[in-house]
């Protein structure tokens, strides 16, 4: 079992390049705004950033999580988030930024991997394991972690999950960097459509709703994925 306590600092090599590889995200649309070289700097400071902010990730779990991989994502946006907040970038601006990294990140999947991903998540066997994982997620067992509950379909969905308590969103309060929030689910209607899902949604704890209402039914992925604003 790994210990909470050092979970992230004992992978601190591993981490570091795994912030590196999402920064190179970030590349092409830094360099826009800022130009390639004060683009590097930016780049370049986010990493100490990162590494200082390992001990502070939520403990949601660890390997046994598949969201401990969102909390090292999320560490790694913060940590770009703090060094274009001190270049005076606004939270919309820094927004739109990591909106084209998680548009590279999703480019870099073929259209058949993500339409076959997509019909696995909307299967009845990844409902049924995501019903076991949501009944574990109210133990809260972890102060951090995300807390869930499935909904059964209906006529206008296949399937949905309500969160009532987003890992994310604790995260980020607690690192006082509450406006960055809404940007990260924005990014939630880039990433299941180019799964070819359609997803529902009215509200987010992040605008201070009881909770995010996740509702699932099929669509069509898109063959591209050009920048916009969510449905």
């Amino acid at each position: 079992m790994s210990d909470p306590t050092t979970y992230y600092t004992a992978q601190r090599a591993k981490l570091l390049k795994l912030h590196a590889e999402m920064m190179a995200l970030g590349r092409p649309p830094l360099a826009e705004r800022f130009g390639p070289e004060l683009a590097g700097q930016i780049i370049a400071a986010s990493g100490p950033e990162f590494e200082h902010l390992l001990p502070e990730i939520p403990y949601v779990g660890g390997d046994a999580n598949s969201f401990t991989e969102l909390m090292i994502q999320s560490a790694s946006l913060l940590a770009l988030y703090r060094v274009l907040k001190r270049q005076g970038q606004s939270a919309d601006e820094i927004g739109a930024v990591v909106r084209r990294m998680a548009e590279g990140w999703v480019s870099r999947y073929p259209r058949p991997l993500r339409a076959l991903l997509g019909r696995l998540y909307l299967s009845g066997f990844w409902r049924e394991r995501t019903r076991r994982k949501a009944l574990a997620s109210q133990a809260r067992r972890y102060p951090g972690e995300f807390v869930y509950e499935i909904v059964e379909g209906g006529p206008d969905f296949a399937w949905g999950l309500n969160y009532l308590e987003c890992g994310v969103v604790k995260f980020f309060q607690a690192q006082g960097a509450e406006e960055l929030t809404p940007h990260m689910c924005v990014l939630d209607y880039l990433l299941f459509p180019s799964l070819g899902i359609d997803l529902q949604r009215t509200g987010t704890l992040a605008q201070g709703c009881t909770h995010c209402d996740f509702r699932f039914r099929a669509g069509q992925a898109p063959a591209a994925l050009p920048p916009g604003t969510p449905r």
